[in-house]
């Protein structure tokens, strides 16, 4: 599996597969969520989308809230594809403002970096 740069993965997707250790049995492993094998760069996949492991994404692709993305055969998504809708409909995205929008995710990145540690306290357990 590869993924790419300056990707946002929303709350809720599953694009990407998440192995668990199985206690009841070690030899199998438990999976959540979906793969996607190769997720390119600069792309966003929205709250409670999915994307089924026959689906490659290269580069500023946006799945959209939602959405679920099925293909029955392997299928790579073109660049600047946007996937949106309760039907999964596609369109291409022409590119302007990728500039913008680069500079906007990395100040966002920017103050998250800022913030979070701010409201990240530790509660500590009371002694009995």
């Amino acid at each position: 599996m590869r993924i790419g740069d300056d990707n946002l993965f929303e709350i809720g997707c599953r694009s990407v597969l998440i192995t668990l250790y199985n206690y009841a049995d070690p030899l199998r492993p438990i999976h959540t969520g979906v793969e996607s094998p190769s997720i390119g760069n600069f792309n966003t996949i929205s709250t409670r989308a999915r994307v089924h492991h026959t689906l490659r994404i290269t580069s500023y692709c946006v799945i959209g809230a939602a959405c679920l993305v099925v293909p029955t055969e392997d299928e790579i998504l073109d660049e600047y594809t946007v996937i949106y809708g309760p039907a999964a409909e596609r369109r291409m995205w022409s590119g302007r403002g990728k500039v913008q929008e680069a500079d906007l995710r990395k100040k966002h990145a920017d103050y998250l970096r800022e913030m979070l540690p701010k409201f990240n306290r530790l509660r500590r357990g009371h002694d009995t």
